[in-house]
């Protein structure tokens, strides 16, 4: 695939360049990949959704057994409810025997994945490679953590053995999104790319985006003004320090979550800053896009969790927070995400068309840079 990919570029870029014809967003989403090194996890005949599946960061996938398992495995596939509500459109039945499974599917993302799987009763055993789980269920489905474990992208098989009468609804990998990569408005593949996609895109690609100058716009989001969870107490005084406004939120004994709506966010990139205090890890995320986590002091400490592309919009970002964690403030702090701050980040100076030349220097700058991401 990958062999194939640069072929392609570089028999059909020049080409484009030289007869002034615009290259399309499909064009470098395409280089995109290969640039990245993630043409692996393409299948053999990609299509536009899993160009779209690849960039969008997200590394959450579940796999329906009914349809992953091998051709030729002694299950049966059922669809009663019995046993409780399954996913997709069945499920897989062992016989009165141990039973083997193999279950094949494609990895868009290398990185380390938490294992889950939806089964019923107990003393299966799953295998990745040299890696070999115990998977214990109920009578019922229920869904069980397996464990961790370190995958490649591309083609998959993993040996389930369940036990007899024993069943499968799905299995699932997830780790932590990478962000997106794509243009302000979503990929339109058969759109002619633009200098400020080109720019936004490697910019995304390589987390480039502190680089962008400071802006202008803060919004605080003051944590004693939202929802408290069973177990939440609101504070004042110095106790952790500083506090804005005067006042904080204390966690009790149990952990909580917290959400904060932000309904007025300019989208394009902000930095984003947790003021809290605590003896261990908070947890920060906004699915889809990043999850993160920082430990702070005993002490209120302002933390810049990082700098993101954040939708337009609406949105809520989730803080989890341990016992005994106080939380005073998220702050959003914008960054010049336009056109002309995006180019001068890259190096690009804009003119009638993106030449062979610019595609190609912009794809040096990923290949030598991606360790980074």
């Amino acid at each position: 695939m990958r062999f194939l990919t640069i072929v392609f570029l570089m028999l059909v870029l020049p080409t484009l360049a030289q007869a002034r014809v615009g290259v399309t967003q499909r064009d470098w989403a395409l280089q995109l990949i290969d640039s990245l090194g993630w043409s692996f996890g393409l299948p053999e005949k990609p299509t536009d959704e899993d160009f779209i599946q690849i960039l969008n960061g997200r590394r959450s996938y579940r796999f329906e057994a009914e349809k992953s398992f091998r051709q030729g495995d002694q299950v049966t596939e059922m669809t009663f409810t019995s046993f409780g509500q399954y996913s997709g459109t069945g499920w897989l039945s062992s016989n009165r025997d141990q039973t083997d499974v193999h279950l094949q599917f494609n990895l868009l993302h290398a990185g380390r994945y938490k294992l889950l799987a939806r089964v019923r009763l107990a003393g299966h055993q799953l295998t990745f490679g040299s890696q070999v789980f115990p998977l214990d269920g109920q009578s019922q489905f229920t869904t069980v953590t397996v464990g961790s474990v370190d995958l490649d992208a591309g083609p998959q098989e993993v040996l389930l053995q369940l036990a007899p009468n024993g069943g499968i609804d799905y299995l699932e990998l997830q780790a932590e999104p990478i962000g997106p990569i794509a243009p302000a408005g979503g990929w339109k593949f058969d759109q002619g790319l633009t200098f400020e996609v080109a720019a936004r895109t490697v910019i995304q690609a390589l987390n480039l985006q502190q680089g962008l100058p400071p802006g202008r716009q803060v919004v605080k989001l003051e944590a004693e003004n939202l929802p408290r969870p069973q177990g939440v107490r609101v504070l004042g005084g110095d106790g952790k320090g500083s506090a804005s406004g005067g006042r904080y939120l204390l966690v009790g004994a149990a952990p909580v979550t917290l959400g904060f709506y932000a309904a007025r966010v300019d989208g394009g990139v902000m930095d984003l800053v947790l003021r809290a205090a605590g003896s261990k890890p908070i947890k920060v995320e906004l699915p889809g896009y990043f999850e993160t986590r920082s430990q702070f002091g005993p002490r209120f400490e302002d933390h810049l969790l990082g700098t993101f592309f954040i939708p337009e919009g609406e949105m809520t970002v989730k803080v989890l927070l341990p016992a005994g964690a106080a939380i005073d403030r998220l702050e959003f702090r914008s960054r010049q995400g336009g056109k002309a701050e995006l180019l001068r980040l890259v190096g690009l100076v804009e003119s009638d068309w993106l030449s062979a030349e610019d595609l190609n220097r912009l794809s040096t700058l990923i290949s030598r840079l991606k360790e980074i991401r």
